[in-house]
């Protein structure tokens, strides 16, 4: 999926999430929207890539797109860090981000691999990447946030 359509559902998916969450409304949307990107740090091409520098060459050299980011574990991982650290707020904000992204991954044709590298059960749907099916869901996503917000 592109940035916009991880942005758009990890908003919808925070949007049905926050009243159960709570805390700041805009360090739990800015979280989350990290969260919806954070994945694909371990790509070049991808948005979050572009704008770090270093780091994402340094990920991409160790590991593969859709490989251990692409994990629940990752997850876990950084939610834990963040709860130990900040609180139970920002810890669930990545975590609902994160896992959307990790969600909507499993639509597409590529699948994701949840428990990389412990499983090779591989989830995968329809979508391709940046065709007209992934804009139908963008823009089913940003009418259905439209519509819950107003």
């Amino acid at each position: 999926m592109l940035a916009k359509t991880h942005m758009a559902f990890g908003i919808f998916i925070g949007i049905l999430t926050f009243p159960f969450v709570g805390g700041n409304k805009i360090i739990f949307f800015g979280l989350v929207l990290l969260g919806s990107l954070l994945p694909d740090i371990d790509s070049l091409d991808s948005k979050i890539s572009r704008n770090i520098p270093v780091l994402p060459s340094i990920i991409s050299t160790i590991t593969k797109h859709r490989g251990i980011f692409h994990t629940l574990f990752i997850a876990a991982l950084f939610s834990a860090a963040l709860y130990y650290t900040l609180g139970k707020h920002f810890a669930f904000a990545l975590f609902i981000g994160y896992t959307s992204h990790l969600l909507i991954d499993g639509f597409t044709k590529k699948g994701v691999n949840l428990f990389h590298p412990v499983s090779r059960l591989n989830i995968s749907g329809f979508v391709e990447t940046g065709t007209i099916i992934e804009w139908i869901l963008f823009i089913v996503l940003i009418v259905s946030i439209a519509l819950i917000i107003l």
